[in-house]
């Protein structure tokens, strides 16, 4: 029986591939003259918090004030690209009917995040989150816990709703994030694709219990997880 929902955000609640890539290649060009790859975001960059990435690129550890500097540029590019397009800044197809559904049946809503707190309100801001999830449960990048593909972001936002491993089902994209969630050993775990993203290769060994590219697929089936 699963009776909570644990989310990661970035391409499983919003599309963002395309507005990360453009954000990121940006970023790493005005600071560190490189051109980011496609294996290169795949492998460290989605999924991965900002302390691992900078240091991935600059070859060395970083300070507090180097990484709060640092990550304050790269996202004001990433919210501004938003804001900026807004017919392509909204949460996926179907995912407020299936957050409404859960709702209505008492499952349990949270979000683990590699995001910082200044991005986790402005998406609370702007997509509304409030309507289903508390902000002050929600696990995000406060510099405490590794990053993915430790599991300590998921098991933090398990905690924080009062929940239990065995009954949770997490939403992951990336290969880091489902790597995690076979890491906490959850109920369910299921990989959201965006139809218009390249497609990254799971390697062999992974669990994984359904894919999806869009929530209607998934609400059809709600009342059997209850």
């Amino acid at each position: 029986m699963i009776d909570t929902m644990i989310f990661d955000f970035n391409g499983t609640m919003f599309f963002d591939a395309g507005f990360q890539k453009v954000a990121w290649k940006q970023f790493l060009m005005q600071n560190f003259k490189v051109k980011m790859t496609e294996f290169e975001f795949q492998k460290h960059i989605a999924g991965r918090n900002n302390r691992d990435t900078f240091e991935y690129y600059s070859r060395h550890k970083i300070t507090e004030a180097e990484l709060g500097a640092m990550t304050a540029e790269k996202e004001k590019i990433y919210c501004d690209l938003c804001l900026s397009k807004p017919a392509e800044f909204h949460l996926v197809a179907g995912l407020p009917m299936f957050l409404d559904q859960c709702q209505r049946q008492g499952i349990k809503l949270n979000i683990a995040t590699a995001s910082e707190r200044s991005n986790v309100e402005f998406f609370f801001k702007h997509l509304n989150l409030a309507r289903w999830f508390d902000i002050d449960q929600v696990s995000l990048n406060d510099f405490s816990l590794p990053g993915k593909p430790a599991p300590d972001m998921f098991l933090r936002a398990i905690t924080n709703v009062q929940a239990i491993r065995t009954t949770c089902a997490i939403f992951e994209d990336s290969v880091s994030g489902i790597q995690a969630a076979n890491r906490a050993q959850v109920g369910e775990i299921v990989l959201v694709e965006d139809p218009k993203a390249k497609v990254e290769a799971i390697p062999d060994g992974l669990r994984i219990d359904q894919k999806i590219s869009d929530y209607y697929q998934i609400s059809e089936t709600l009342t059997e997880h209850k």
